[in-house]
């Protein structure tokens, strides 16, 4: 069983690793102030943050991923879970044509962040 990124196994029961706990809300904070996955995925390797892999660079996937994922809901809490879902949806730019056919609309712009 693979644990998801910010828990840990100890004494046979899953508790909250606190440091990449502190990764996971960056991530949604980031995210809920308007940056990118890419931005995040930058601010994530600014940081010295080595992804769930434990590559020093994060995907874009990964992070996109982190942020559907329901499990973090004891992490961040189910207000900036949902409010990250409504996010999600919102910058969704795959639109559908009148054939029901899945395409890109307009790419999303993240505002300018700066990553400390």
């Amino acid at each position: 069983m693979k644990l998801p990124y910010g828990y840990v196994l100890v004494n046979e029961e899953i508790i909250v690793h606190e440091e990449k706990a502190d990764a996971v809300r960056s991530i949604f904070e980031y995210y809920l102030a308007g940056a990118s996955l890419g931005k995040i995925v930058d601010m994530l390797h600014a940081k010295g943050i080595p992804s769930p892999s434990g590559n020093p660079k994060w995907g874009r996937a990964a992070v996109d991923k982190l942020l559907s994922n329901a499990k973090y809901i004891p992490i961040v809490g189910m207000r900036t879970y949902m409010d990250a879902q409504f996010e999600r949806e919102r910058r969704c730019n795959v639109d559908y044509d009148k054939a029901g056919h899945p395409r890109k609309a307009v790419r999303y712009q993240s505002p300018f962040l700066e990553v400390n």
